[in-house]
């Protein structure tokens, strides 16, 4: 198991190093093998990062995202074949939320694209190895003009959210985050070299995420141990646990979790972008791409499924997939499904995805059943908060 550069900066466990905590720790309990990192459930205390966060500012390692550097005359075409939308024609030096589908309109994924420039892209899809498919897709379709070269390794990475993470990067001698606006990546001087900060996260807050060279890491921890010291504040690690927390409090979906994937396979559980919340990500008249053709008969069609945001006061662990109910003309029927759940420390409740059958979409009172016991839960649309900070411009230094 990989250790990343950022694990001792984030750590809190005292007396135990990476080492320790890998012999002391149980693999999908304790932490996930996050494309051969460690990734721990917390650095110490799940609750305390969640808040440092939320009320101030956390720090999550970013560095195991697999990065695809798609270069070169044809880059463009290449990804206009490939996702749902056009990028070719977006705006430099921004980052685009994109998916990309199968021939049958199901979900492959989704990721984070950053357009460098016209022929220069960074495709950072989470954790699945796509690179021989992009070569077989490009020879498929016949691009030459092009470089797709797999740069995990190449680029490590932190993210900063939190309300006072424009200050504490501000305050690391970035003049001007703050101007940043949702999306936007530039390019910092750092010790002879760069630093992309783009102002992007996934936690429905404030954030920017920061990436640099593996060679540079050491000199950009020393720059944010000085400012916890200068700004008095303490800028903890958080794991996947808060990661989970925030993501759903914000509504966002997860490969995987969301929607079976060729790494995650579960029949009957692919999606199709309409069914997760993602048709906005589908174009379907600015020309061909791949499931473009299956997408049209699916929106003609009309979804299967919806995904909707629940919450529960029962903080019992759920397991994936359970069963939900509804009382439909005296008679006990299950309509959908929970896709994954987290506990909220801001909202005091249990929180997460589910999967509701279209046909029973309108339906009121839901349940599921715990140890024999129905247990009520409220189904909702979108995102459990909507904080400003997220989108305003200048963000706040305060």
């Amino acid at each position: 198991m990989k250790k990343s550069p950022f694990f001792e900066l984030l750590n809190r466990r005292a007396g135990k190093d990476f080492d320790d905590f890998l012999a002391s720790s149980v693999l999908d309990q304790d932490y996930i093998d996050w494309n051969d990192f460690a990734l721990p459930n917390d650095y110490g205390n799940a609750e305390e990062e969640y808040f440092a966060l939320r009320n101030g500012c956390a720090i999550f390692d970013v560095s195991p995202m697999r990065k695809y550097r798609i270069s070169g005359e044809e880059a463009g075409d290449f990804l206009d074949k490939m996702l749902t939308r056009p990028v070719s024609d977006a705006e430099s030096n921004r980052g685009i939320y994109v998916i990309f589908c199968n021939e049958d309109g199901t979900l492959k994924d989704d990721s984070i694209l950053y357009k460098f420039s016209e022929i220069d892209y960074l495709l950072m899809p989470s954790d699945i190895d796509h690179e021989s498919y992009f070569k077989s897709l490009a020879e498929r379709f016949h691009f030459h003009g092009l470089s797709i070269v797999d740069c995990t390794d190449q680029w490590q990475g932190v993210a900063f959210q939190g309300p006072h993470s424009a200050a504490v990067l501000h305050n690391m001698g970035y003049e001007g985050v703050d101007q940043l606006k949702p999306y936007e990546v530039r390019r910092f001087p750092f010790v002879k070299d760069q630093i992309h900060i783009a102002r992007m996260g996934f936690t429905a807050d404030l954030g920017y995420e920061c990436w640099l060279r593996p060679e540079l890491c050491r000199e950009f921890m020393a720059k944010i141990e000085s400012v916890r010291e200068s700004m008095s504040i303490d800028l903890p690690g958080y794991g996947l646990s808060v990661l989970e927390a925030c993501r759903l409090e914000g509504g966002f979906i997860v490969a995987g979790w969301d929607f079976a994937t060729e790494v995650d396979s579960e029949p009957g559980f692919e999606r199709n972008p309409f069914e997760v919340g993602l048709g906005w990500l589908v174009k379907l008249d600015a020309g061909d791409f791949v499931g473009r053709d299956a997408l049209l008969n699916k929106k003609q069609e009309g979804s299967q499924y919806l995904i909707r945001s629940f919450q529960t006061a029962d903080p019992r662990e759920l397991e994936d997939g359970v069963a939900i109910y509804s009382n439909i003309n005296n008679e006990e029927i299950a309509v959908g499904s929970v896709n994954c759940s987290g506990w909220s420390w801001g909202l005091e409740r249990k929180i997460g995805n589910a999967s509701i059958l279209s046909d029973y979409i309108n339906t009121k009172d839901h349940w599921i059943v715990l140890d024999g016991q129905p247990v009520e839960i409220t189904l909702s649309r979108g995102s459990f908060l909507n904080l400003a900070r997220r989108h305003q411009v200048p963000a706040p230094l305060a």
